[in-house]
């Protein structure tokens, strides 16, 4: 763990740790400003900067003597983060809760947040910078809202006990001037700061919680690209050494022995690649550099396929999918194998971020209509041990080739031994199943109303008749 000025300290994951039941300084604050600007923010702009396509071949200095320059880039980076997010969240996770009023709420405040849309966003920037923050807010309406905050000027401070609870969220940004001002977020308020650190006028929030979760790709914050950088890095440099040395062949020097010329015939082969040698013997050739081409192929095929396996992002442009449709699914499957792994990985930490973002969601007080808020508030109040947070259930799918048949087969022999809600989530094509259960309810009752109506019986005149009956006359 690094000790930076102040009582703050960094640990070797890069998490910002300041003493519980501290108030936090203004020079401490901004000794924490100064490590994320200064230090890690230097490791998030390659990182984006590779993601967008610009990688440090770009930056070298040009050749000398109008030699051949070639500065390829293949964009790895965006393929890895593209494809694994695409695998990860490329299907919508579902997040539900049990009761029908509750779980409405919740879907509602999610459509209304574009929720799975800002979850998307944040796993691709967990996946180029290793973590990435949500934070919760309320509008000019008071409705509670979410966005995304990017960790180059953002960053949480949790307390020095085991638990690593959130203490601090912090936001700041830097005007035209190179002017810095920022957020400063905790438990039931937030407070400005300018670029010294100093404290303005401190504002109250709804929240219960700092308002903010980090999300991160692994535990130690790296992207999912972070350790391959340099085999990237290589890739680029022998594809445009390759390509190199085809234009040095293209533009090789015709060598004459022999001959006599002047100087107009001289300029004119200077300037097409000729060069004279007086010579008894009168000969003519093109000179040529060795050729490397075998050695280079079998160096980017190498490169490639180490990335690849370092990255444990599967290549899915080097996929046999075989013969039938069901054995290519899954010879894919077993061909993703370490990047489930990853999947799952990061599916645990998501999981636990949600949950804790939610858990900020329903302590909001002005929203304590809704039966889920007075659970939220009878737990924070003492009068129940179960936060409907934890009632919370998050079902991600992974992005995989699907055999419906299989599927379909699979969902029939689960009849009658599990719940009808978990049968139908064996199916990929069911997004919801709370809701494909109501569904099929109302499609039998309504089959049913239409039963009746049709019968060729007379319901209506037989159920008067019975009345008549019960009273004893005819």
């Amino acid at each position: 763990m690094a000790k930076i000025k102040g009582l703050g300290s960094i640990t070797d994951n890069n998490v910002f740790i300041y003493p519980k039941d501290t108030d936090i300084t203004p020079e401490d604050l901004k000794a924490f400003v100064d490590y994320n600007q200064q230090t890690l923010d230097k490791t998030y702009l390659e990182n984006i900067q590779m993601y967008k396509g610009h990688y440090p071949i770009l930056d070298q200095d040009n050749k000398p003597l109008n030699k051949p320059d070639n500065r390829i880039v293949i964009n790895f980076a965006k393929y890895i983060t593209e494809t694994f997010n695409g695998f990860f969240i490329g299907i919508p996770p579902q997040i539900t809760l049990d009761k029908d009023t509750d779980n409405d709420n919740l879907q509602a405040f999610n459509n209304m947040n574009s929720f799975v849309d800002q979850l998307s966003e944040v796993a691709k920037q967990t996946s180029i910078y290793g973590r990435s923050y949500m934070f919760l807010y309320q509008n000019e309406l008071s409705q509670t809202r979410v966005a995304y905050s990017s960790p180059r000027n953002s960053f949480m401070i949790y307390d020095d006990t085991v638990a690593r609870e959130p203490l601090y969220f912090v936001r700041y940004s830097v005007d035209d001037d190179n002017k810095l001002t920022g957020t400063l977020y905790k438990t039931g308020s937030a407070v400005t700061f300018d670029e010294h650190g100093e404290f303005g006028e401190e504002e109250n929030r709804m929240f219960k919680t700092v308002g903010a979760v980090e999300f991160v790709e692994n535990e130690e914050r790296q992207g999912a690209f972070e350790s391959v950088k340099t085999i990237m890095n290589a890739i680029n440099s022998a594809l445009s050494q390759k390509a190199n040395d085809v234009e040095a062949i293209a533009d090789a020097y015709l060598l004459l022995t022999g001959g006599e010329i002047d100087k107009e015939q001289l300029q004119y082969m200077a300037d097409n690649r000729v060069l004279v040698n007086p010579s008894a013997e009168v000969d003519g050739k093109f000179l040529e550099r060795p050729n490397g081409d075998g050695t280079q192929e079998n160096l980017l095929n190498r490169l490639e396929e180490k990335l690849f396996l370092m990255s444990m992002v599967t290549n899915l442009n080097n996929i046999d999918s075989g013969a039938s449709s069901s054995a290519s699914g899954y010879s894919i499957e077993l061909r993703m194998q370490a990047m489930r792994g990853l999947a799952s990985n990061k599916e645990r930490k998501y999981t636990k971020a949600m949950r804790e973002l939610y858990r900020g969601v329903f302590g909001v007080t002005n929203l304590a209509k809704t039966s889920v808020i007075k659970k939220a508030a009878n737990a924070i109040l003492g009068k129940a041990t179960l936060d409907p947070a934890d009632e919370l259930k998050f079902q991600f799918t992974r992005n995989l080739p699907k055999n419906i048949a299989d599927e379909a087969n699979t969902a029939k022999s689960l009849e009658g031994i599990v719940s009808k809600e978990t049968q139908l989530s064996v199916l990929s094509i069911v997004d919801n199943p709370k809701a494909e259960i109501d569904r099929m309810a109302g499609e039998q009752k309504q089959a049913a109303k239409q039963a009746v109506e049709n019968n060729p019986a007379d319901y209506t005149n037989f159920s008067q008749k019975k009345e008549v009956t019960d009273d004893g006359a005819e």
